[in-house]
């Protein structure tokens, strides 16, 4: 005979897993999604323990991300291995916290939406993404090749040659210099035309 767990209830029957499939209404959207639980043999009791009542959890804040529009738990994934980054780095270089992607991947909890809004922008784009390693001071963590990325004069995000770093585009070195748009006079600032 198999070693089935008694239940929590009656201390005297044997429970097994089983799933029902619940309609969920979030912001007006309807689903049926699947709920675990575990179902005595003998009082005929049901109940979700704490692997149900997480997993239950999971699949219900799934659905909410999909309804508000935000990535889900394995598009977070594949865009983490998508730069071969662990969940700390992205952390790291994402914020959130440490065990922030853990929670974001597993469905735990919902990124808000300005991590989810640089998540898009950072899947699109390998330059943001190297890009914000160069903001955070991260080059040292990540070893992968790449080519830097520097923004014009016009804010474009421009490659540069893996040669000597130097742009490709024969321009100065277009880094950001506060002293070239505004002055100083008698203490106030005011932009230059």
């Amino acid at each position: 005979m198999e070693n089935k767990a008694l239940c929590a209830i009656c201390g005297e029957g044997h429970v097994t897993a089983q799933t029902r499939v619940v309609e969920t209404d979030y912001k007006g959207t309807k689903a049926l999604l699947p709920m675990h639980y575990q179902l005595c043999d003998t009082c005929t009791s049901d109940y979700a323990g704490m692997a149900e009542s997480k997993l239950n959890k999971r699949i219900v804040m799934a659905f909410r991300k999909q309804v508000d529009g935000l990535l889900t738990g394995d598009e977070i994934t594949a865009l983490r291995k998508q730069y071969k980054l662990t969940q700390g780095q992205a952390a790291q270089l994402f914020g959130g916290g440490p065990v922030a992607f853990s929670k974001y991947e597993n469905d735990d909890v919902a990124q808000s939406e300005a991590m989810d809004t640089l998540l898009r922008l950072v899947r699109r784009s390998p330059a943001a993404f190297w890009a914000l390693v160069e903001e955070k001071g991260l080059q040292a963590d990540f070893t992968q090749q790449r080519a830097p990325v520097r923004a014009d004069l016009q804010g474009r995000l421009t490659l540069v040659a893996l040669t000597g770093g130097k742009s490709n585009t024969n321009q100065p070195d277009p880094r950001y210099d506060p002293r070239e748009f505004r002055r100083f006079s008698q203490g106030a600032v005011s932009c230059q035309k």
